[in-house]
């Protein structure tokens, strides 16, 4: 099975300057991980910067209530794991729409 894998140093121009912005929202110690670098992009070219900076915002907040000592990438990925479809559910998040 072919696999794509999103280079992030392939990149150039106006995506790289989106993703060097939204990587400014993230933790400092994981500003330069691969990984987290790779999912950033992958989600800014299928969602746009709005709603990655959103999707962002919201898992930052659920990553400073509960102090861990994982990466922010494996928090990522672990919430993503557990609630695969998150504006489905019935109860929204408790933050209004803009709240930052």
């Amino acid at each position: 099975m072919k696999r794509n894998l999103i280079t992030v140093e392939s990149r150039r121009g106006a995506v790289m300057l989106v993703l060097q912005r939204v990587m400014r929202m993230v933790p400092d110690r994981d500003k330069g991980d691969k990984r987290l670098q790779r999912l950033l992009a992958f989600r800014l070219q299928h969602d746009g910067e709005a709603a990655t900076c959103e999707y962002l915002v919201h898992h930052i907040r659920r990553y400073i209530r509960r102090p861990e000592n994982r990466r922010f990438y494996d928090f990522l990925v672990q919430a993503q794991e557990r609630d695969p479809f998150p504006k489905d559910r019935k109860g929204r998040d408790p933050d209004p729409p803009g709240a930052a």
